[in-house]
């Protein structure tokens, strides 16, 4: 097929076929974020400097902030995607009226339980690498032995280089429970059995102590109170197993701010300050956790962070930035695109569409241009998410291409774009896929 793509990257055609997809539907592609990205240098050096943080062992907490289509999914994909490529074992979960940091049925097991579906590495970003991680785990013990006997190692030989490797877990709560598990995940592995009670304890599917007693002799179960404390082994077990470490991201944090028993969110917010300061203090080792939600549920002082004294004080911004952007402090402001960095943006989406239909398309640069223009002097612009005017393009160009009586003026020339939806819409509804 001759590339039309008008000196676009080539783009490997399954992931091209997935961006234009979602792109097309208003989400957020889970691959090809790199081709597309404009406009972040400043946030992402920042996370580039968190990520080698993280490998050295420490890490670091962060709110991402923005509204409505500003950028926060597409932010935090990048992110995930280049922390995989990094060798970063990654977990995310959008938060939800079932899923939050605590609750009384089971919400914050909720929120684990989601971040371990969702676990990924890079041969497996899609997620459900649990059982990927642990079996490179196996391998890595194998090879050892291996390397040791100088022949074919014995299961015994292969169990003493994994408790070995298990052995120093930070002297964190749970690490012995834990490293007894993993263990006897090894070994019910190696005995071909079907059902692993381990595998179900790791996922946080054992709830009671005494089953979790009978069937691997642990009094320890992942559960609303201990769930970060799991995540924390997750972090070092990654790191001796060859990983620089975890990363996690909690996104839709807004569903927090939305809680109207003031008590069930102020219990959020005090988790969300313990685990922040346990992070930013140095007491967990090769973890850094991104929050992501509007500036209402960071700024605003009667439901939002703010209104808890003591992550205000600590989010709040430093007395000198007089309105500058600050990347590097606890909470990163996504500023909107410019009108110059939306028009790198189309470009390349047209491009793109190129690419993925093999063919060169009648929208020129100019017309690109005029097509900006019209969306920047609708009413309604400043409402206008990216989101919203990459899908109006793709759209756009969808009907150019099948339609070749249709002219590109006739079709933009005089329309008000209206928004999907008002951004202060989000105070009351979910956001973001």
């Amino acid at each position: 097929m001759e590339d039309n793509s008008g000196g676009a990257p080539k783009v490997p055609e399954r992931t091209l076929k997935i961006m234009m997809n979602a792109l097309s539907s208003g989400v957020v592609p889970r691959r090809g974020l790199e081709f597309i990205a404009v406009g972040r240098k400043a946030e992402t050096e920042t996370f580039v400097r968190d990520m080698e943080d993280t490998a050295e062992g420490g890490g670091a907490f962060r709110f991402i902030s923005g509204r409505f289509g500003n950028g926060k999914s597409f932010l935090t994909q990048m992110i995930r995607t280049n922390a995989m490529d990094k060798g970063f074992v990654v977990m995310d979960a959008d938060l939800a009226d079932s899923r939050r940091l605590t609750g009384s049925k089971k919400e914050g097991l909720n929120t684990y339980r989601e971040l371990i579906k969702n676990m990924a590495v890079r041969t497996r970003p899609d997620g459900g690498a649990i059982e990927s991680v642990l079996q490179e785990w196996i391998d890595a013990a194998t090879e050892e032995a291996t390397a040791r006997l100088g022949k074919e190692p014995d299961s015994d030989a292969v169990e003493l280089i994994l408790k070995e490797s298990v052995a120093d877990l930070g002297g964190l709560q749970y690490s012995r429970d834990f490293a007894k598990v993993l263990l006897s995940y090894w070994r019910d592995l190696s005995a071909g059995k079907d059902d692993i009670p381990a595998l179900r304890w790791l996922k946080g599917e054992i709830e009671l102590k005494r089953d979790s007693r009978k069937l691997l002799g642990v009094d320890s179960t992942v559960g609303d109170d201990s769930w970060y404390g799991f995540v924390k082994l997750w972090a070092v077990f990654a790191a001796n197993i060859g990983y620089k470490g975890l990363i996690v991201f909690l996104d839709e944090a807004v569903v927090l701010y939305k809680l109207q028993n003031k008590v069930a969110r102020n219990n959020n917010y005090e988790r969300i300050l313990s685990i922040f300061n346990d992070i930013m203090q140095g007491k967990s080792s090769h973890l850094s956790m991104y929050m992501c939600g509007t500036p209402e549920f960071i700024e605003d002082q009667n439901r939002g962070l703010y209104s808890y004294e003591a992550l205000r004080s600590r989010l709040v911004g430093g007395r000198y930035e007089n309105g500058y952007d600050n990347f590097l402090g606890p909470v990163i402001r996504l500023r909107p695109l410019t009108n110059e960095e939306i028009y790198v943006l189309l470009r390349t989406i047209r491009n793109l569409h190129e690419q993925r239909y093999g063919y060169r398309s009648r929208v020129s640069d100019d017309n690109l241009k005029e097509y900006l223009a019209a969306v920047l002097s609708s009413v309604s612009a400043s409402m206008l998410t990216p989101r919203e005017i990459t899908r109006d393009l793709i759209s756009l160009l969808d009907v150019l291409k099948q339609n070749p009586d249709a002219e590109f003026g006739d079709l933009v020339s005089g329309r008000t774009l209206e928004p999907d939806r008002n951004p202060d819409d989000d105070l009351i509804e979910d956001l973001e896929i």
